[in-house]
């Protein structure tokens, strides 16, 4: 996977920890392939946040520190929708329902931080 590019460190620890939460689950349920195919898509999200963080500023700091927890969430819950067969499916709700959990804390956690802009 590509390196992150992280905020400081508090937005590091909520976002790594919550990167590898989904990647876990996600292999968990899946083929090796699948797995791959999963991480292929996370890292372009990561390429896209990286990109998009070159240029922070007042405008589109919150925007960026939600690109990873908001589209690592909606990819993961994409993900389990494709791969869901009935001896995985009660795996995958229970997922889902940490994910959501922990994405609700991240978000709040996230959007509480300062901006590290001058005026």
């Amino acid at each position: 996977m590509r390196n992150i590019i992280y905020a400081n460190r508090e937005h590091e620890v909520l976002i790594s920890t919550y990167i590898q939460l989904a990647c876990d689950f996600a292999k968990e349920v899946s083929t090796k392939s699948k797995y791959n195919d999963y991480l292929d898509v996370a890292d372009l999200i990561f390429e896209y946040h990286n990109n998009y963080g070159n240029s922070i500023d007042r405008q589109n700091w919150c925007d960026w520190i939600m690109i990873i927890p908001i589209n690592m969430t909606v990819m993961t819950n994409g993900f389990f929708a494709g791969i869901s067969k009935r001896n995985t499916q009660a795996n995958i709700n229970s997922y889902k329902l940490v994910l959501d959990n922990m994405l609700e804390d991240v978000v709040k956690k996230v959007t509480e931080m300062k901006i590290p802009i001058d005026d």
